[in-house]
């Protein structure tokens, strides 16, 4: 069963890596532009990507497609707080919007694909009922309040584009993918609908009883990490810079994180309740890269203090 978006982390690295490969070729796609630049109207569009099922079929697609507007939808969107009664971008974020524009270049827009692609699973495991109320408006299931006929209905029109050479389903609006590499996308979104399927018609049949425990409860719980997500990687790297353990960085860095997230819990290290801490540790590990090197920024800031003083070298 699909718990959290763990799962989705490991089977979309492959796709990232195949997108990685195609980025060269990366043409800008045409969409219309924001022109009030408010965060309602971000936000609008952010909502229509992140919770929503993706519905819309257009023609296949051969190349990468990124339009401007993926970065200002999470610029501007993604901030938005509906309790907040001011959501307003103030005039030298718009400037900023302006000129950003006259240099945007899709071909140096992975990371933002990434994260379309990331944010979009982890808010379909962990928001999942936004998703069902969106697609209640949907033209074609008003009036339909079952979950069950909402998700057979978009596995059978899903599965319909699957089978056709000519079309794919418009996954990103401001995102377009190849259909070979989008496919791949839409499989892992029927397979988890057809797991919610599964999950509403479950029966006490389907259920082998048992009066045991499956793991020892000295195993059962995760060592909590009393810091916060910084020094839990000043520690690893100061691990690795010792030879205690191997460079994670050399593997797959999200898979490494989503093992230490596994081992660690890190829930005291949330900033907001609806924040994923297993996302932002992956960023803070991901550092940056500056004139070719690694780099952490965390740990040059003046207010950061360092936590680990010495590790003896293995």
């Amino acid at each position: 069963m699909i718990t959290d978006n763990i799962y989705f982390t490991q089977k979309t690295y492959p796709i990232i890596q195949q997108i990685e490969n195609e980025m060269d070729d990366a043409i800008i796609a045409e969409k219309f532009l924001f022109r009030s630049f408010t965060r309602e109207e971000m936000y609008n569009v952010y909502c229509s990507i992140f919770y929503e099922f993706p519905y819309r079929i257009i023609p296949k697609n051969d190349f990468i497609g990124i339009s401007i507007n993926a970065l200002e939808v999470l610029d501007g969107g993604s901030s938005f707080d509906e309790h907040q009664d001011k959501n307003k971008l103030y005039d030298f974020q718009i400037q900023e919007f302006f000129e950003r524009r006259k240099s945007f270049d899709p071909k140096n827009c992975l990371e933002t694909v990434e994260f379309f692609i990331d944010e979009y699973f982890i808010k379909l495991v962990f928001q999942f009922d936004k998703f069902i109320e969106s697609a209640k408006t949907f033209p074609s299931f008003l009036g339909i309040n079952d979950e069950q006929i909402i998700l057979l209905n978009l596995i059978k029109h899903y599965r319909s584009t699957l089978s056709n050479e000519s079309i794919q389903i418009d996954f990103f609006w401001a995102i377009q993918l190849p259909k070979k590499i989008n496919d791949q996308l839409i499989l892992l979104l029927i397979e988890y609908l057809e797991q919610r399927v599964a999950i509403l018609n479950i029966k006490t049949k389907d259920i082998i009883f048992e009066n045991k425990n499956s793991v020892f409860p000295e195993f059962q719980n995760k060592i909590i990490w009393n810091g916060n997500q910084q020094q839990l990687c000043e520690l690893f790297l100061k691990l690795k810079e010792n030879k205690w353990v191997e460079d994670f960085e050399e593997g797959n860095l999200k898979l490494f994180v989503s093992s230490l997230c596994n081992l660690f819990d890190i829930k005291k290290t949330k900033k907001k309740d609806t924040s994923d801490e297993i996302t932002s540790l992956y960023q803070i590990f991901k550092g940056e890269i500056i004139d070719g090197k690694k780099t952490y920024p965390f740990l040059e800031k003046p207010r950061y203090k360092k936590v680990i003083k010495e590790i003896n070298k293995n």
